[in-house]
């Protein structure tokens, strides 16, 4: 593995993607897919199999990533394989390191996104699957993830944002910091008295603002309330024999879902149940429906400024909360 550099305009290194051998990749690859065939879900295993590279046992972060596959409460949208690295990098760099007054977790953020999607041609689960009965596409996402991350991890991404979509993104941060809010922050410090809220945590969640470093997908207060209910409630699969009896009941047509089949399976439901509820509440759990801007647009932004739209979202943020904290008091149970 070797780390190249370039110059950046006032002549000084700029970190570019370290290249990695292919003896690097087909470790990571191997251990990605060791790791799912245990596990059995996308987003705990890329979770997994970053921590594994980095000899980090941090089990409370798989725990978070409990909920997400599916495309976040099996709801199709952000690939597992999106919302763990992300996880990765906000722990990283969380919202102190900026550029141009725009985390460069939102940056980093949009540069793997761009490298996911050149490798498996869409960001989200209900497009990368498409019609298919058994999940073949999830065994490259999840095989490829750890590289692709570790491609973004501490290069220069600012190029993957620039022109209007800069511009908006900067307006948009800047609002938002001075009306002191953050989408997934904002949920998980109304649960201090529920779970633990640590600077890691926070840092953790810095790039699910604005549905997902401000892409408008599914909306971050909703991310963060089924992560809270995952860092509680969570159980985690390692088993290869009850992989396979899923796998096994998903090709002959059975609920492969169920709770019962797959320990991450139950939270995942959860967070579709949640995800039902929010919808009913605020019509999607997109961000940009919800919010109806396109946070890429000048225009959009102005408008969602001059409408004070953020006092809705701090609404959201307080409801998600209070629904995290009913699901986490009652186990699961009844909801």
């Amino acid at each position: 593995m070797t780390d190249t550099t370039s110059l950046m305009g006032n002549g000084s290194p700029a970190p570019v993607s370290p290249v990695l051998s292919y003896k690097t990749k087909s470790m990571y690859r191997r251990r990605g897919l060791s790791n799912l065939l245990k596990m059995g879900h996308c987003a705990p295993a890329v979770m997994q199999t970053i921590l594994d590279l980095g000899n980090t046992k941090e089990e409370w972060l798989v725990r978070m990533t409990a909920g997400l596959p599916g495309g976040i409460g099996n709801t199709g949208f952000e690939c597992g394989g999106i919302t763990s690295p992300l996880i990765q990098l906000g722990l990283k760099y969380g919202l102190s390191a900026k550029h141009d007054e725009l985390p460069t977790v939102i940056y980093a953020g949009h540069d793997y996104d761009q490298q996911f999607r050149k490798c498996n041609n869409a960001l989200l689960c209900k497009e990368i699957l498409g019609d298919r009965r058994v999940p073949l596409p999830c065994i490259k996402v999840v095989r490829h993830a750890p590289e692709l991350y570790r491609q973004t991890d501490g290069k220069d991404n600012t190029g993957a944002i620039s022109g209007e979509t800069r511009e908006a993104f900067g307006l948009l941060y800047s609002h938002l910091s001075c009306s002191g809010f953050h989408c997934a922050h904002a949920v998980l410090k109304h649960l201090d008295n529920t779970i633990p809220v640590t600077r890691e945590l926070l840092d953790g969640t810095s790039g699910f603002i604005g549905g997902t470093v401000f892409k408008g997908l599914t909306c971050s207060a909703f991310t963060a309330g089924v992560m809270a209910v995952g860092l509680k409630l969570g159980e985690i699969e390692d088993s290869y024999l009850r992989v396979v009896r899923m796998l096994a009941t998903m090709i002959v047509g059975g609920n492969a879902l169920a709770d019962h089949m797959n320990k991450f399976n139950r939270t995942m439901n959860i967070g579709n149940r949640m995800s039902k509820w929010f919808t009913k509440e605020f019509r999607s759990t997109l961000c940009r429906e919800v919010t109806q801007c396109d946070f890429s647009s000048l225009g959009d932004v102005q408008l969602y400024i001059d409408k004070d739209s953020v006092a809705t979202c701090k609404i959201i943020a307080e409801k998600v909360a209070r629904q995290a904290e009913m699901i986490i008091k009652q186990k699961g149970t009844g909801f």
